[in-house]
C-alpha cells in the first residue's frame, strides 16, 4: 500500500487515516459534514497526492488519437478536460485531465486506481514516452465559495495553469485554476516539503483541512462520477452522459460513440434525490423500480450536508428517463421513495 507524502503534517492536524485505491489517505479531520459545508461557504483544502500524475512526451498526432477530446486546438498552458481514454467498445479506460505544455509534452492526471493501467495502455497503443511523476510531487486542491478571501486571487483563468512558479511564497511545480467541487480555487503540485509549508500557511489563515469523504459528498452534489463506482470499462460516455469527447476528430472508441448517438442507448445515468428526513443510504446495485417494475440500479450515494438529504446516482432503462418523477429504491427489503433528477443537485 502507498501512503500520501503529506502524512506527517496531516497526522499533526488529527487526520483520520484510511485506505482508498491502495493509498493511505486522510478520510476526515473533524466531520465530513463540517468540511463539506466549509467548501460550500468558505474554503477548504484536500490532499490529492494519491491521484496519478504522468508526463507524456511524443508526437501530438499520436497522443490525439488516444485521447477523446481535441488537444491540437488547445493553447499551451491550458487544461483539456475532463476527457478520457476509451477502449474500442467506447468504455472508460479512465477519465482524466490533460495539461498541454507544448505540441510534444503533456501532463495527465488519472484516477489513483488506474495509474498503472493507463501507463500500460498508452505504451501498448503508441510509441509515446510516459514518465510517472506521482511519487515526485504532492498535490493539493484549495477550493471554496469564498476561497479568494483566504488566498490571493490567481491571475489564471479557469483551466489555465503555470509551471515552475510561486504560490504563497513557495516554489511549486504547477498551479492550475481547477478543481472537482463546483466551486472556484486552485490545484497545486510541489515537493512534499513545499506543500507541507503551504498547508501550514493555509491553516494559519483559516482554510479548513478536508478529507476524501467530504470530497465524495461534494462531487455527488455536482453529479460528478467516480471511476469504479459510476463508470468503468463497460460504461460509455453516452450512457454516463459524460461529455468527454470531440466528434470532429478520430480517437479510440469513436465508432461506438457515434453508433450510440445515432441509435440511442439502453441505459442512462440519472440523479436520485430522496425525501428530507429519509436517512437510509442506497448502496451500489440496489434496485430502482417504477410500480414494482425494475428499471435500473444505484451506483453510488451519500448524505448531502448542504441539501440536508440523501442524494445519489445510478443507471436506468433510458425509456424511463422521467426527470421529476418518483421511483422506489429497494434498500434492505424496504421500498424508499426517490425523485429522478438531472445534475447538478445544487
Amino acid at each position: 500500500m502507498f501512503s500520501t507524502p503529506l502524512l506527517d503534517i496531516e497526522l499533526k492536524l488529527n487526520a483520520d487515516i484510511g485506505e482508498f485505491a491502495g493509498w493511505k489517505m486522510p478520510m476526515k479531520y473533524t466531520s465530513y459534514q463540517e468540511e463539506h459545508l466549509a467548501v460550500r461557504s468558505s474554503a477548504a483544502f484536500f490532499d490529492l497526492s494519491h491521484m496519478g500524475r504522468l508526463k507524456i512526451t511524443g508526437k501530438i498526432d499520436e497522443f490525439d488519437l488516444l485521447i477523446a477530446k481535441d488537444i491540437k486546438k488547445a493553447s499551451y498552458n491550458t487544461m483539456i478536460g475532463p476527457t478520457a481514454f476509451l477502449n474500442d467498445k467506447g468504455g472508460f479506460i479512465d477519465d482524466v485531465m490533460t495539461y498541454k505544455l507544448s505540441d510534444t509534452e503533456f501532463l495527465i492526471v488519472t484516477n489513483a486506481i488506474n495509474r498503472e493501467k493507463v501507463i500500460n495502455w498508452i505504451k501498448s497503443n503508441s510509441s509515446l514516452e510516459v514518465e510517472d511523476l506521482t511519487f515526485k510531487y504532492a498535490m493539493i486542491a484549495i477550493q471554496g465559495r469564498n476561497v479568494w478571501n483566504y488566498i490571493e486571487k490567481t491571475d489564471l483563468k479557469p483551466l489555465e495553469f503555470k509551471i515552475n512558479t510561486k504560490f504563497l511564497g513557495e516554489e511549486v511545480f504547477l498551479i492550475s485554476r481547477s478543481g472537482w467541487t463546483g466551486e472556484d480555487g486552485v490545484e497545486v503540485w510541489g515537493s512534499p516539503e513545499v506543500i507541507s509549508k503551504i498547508i501550514q500557511r493555509l491553516i494559519s489563515v483559516g482554510v479548513k483541512p478536508s478529507g476524501l469523504i467530504c470530497r465524495d459528498s461534494i462531487r455527488q452534489e455536482m453529479g460528478f462520477v467516480l471511476y469504479g463506482e459510476d463508470i468503468d470499462e463497460n460504461i460509455t460516455p453516452v450512457e454516463a452522459r459524460y461529455w468527454v469527447f470531440s466528434l470532429d476528430k478520430q480517437f479510440i472508441g469513436r465508432e461506438k460513440i457515434v453508433e450510440q448517438l445515432k441509435n440511442g442507448v439502453e441505459k442512462i445515468r440519472v440523479g436520485l434525490k430522496l425525501k428530507k428526513g429519509e436517512r437510509s443510504i442506497p448502496r451500489k446495485d440496489n434496485k430502482i423500480k417504477i410500480l414494482d417494475n425494475e428499471i435500473g440500479y444505484v451506483t453510488s450515494s451519500t448524505f448531502s450536508p448542504y441539501l440536508n438529504r440523501v442524494i445519489g446516482m445510478g443507471y436506468i432503462n433510458s425509456k424511463y428517463t422521467l426527470f421529476g418523477y418518483s421511483v422506489n429504491i429497494e434498500i434492505r427489503n424496504r421500498q424508499v421513495e426517490a425523485k429522478l433528477q438531472d445534475f447538478p443537485f445544487i
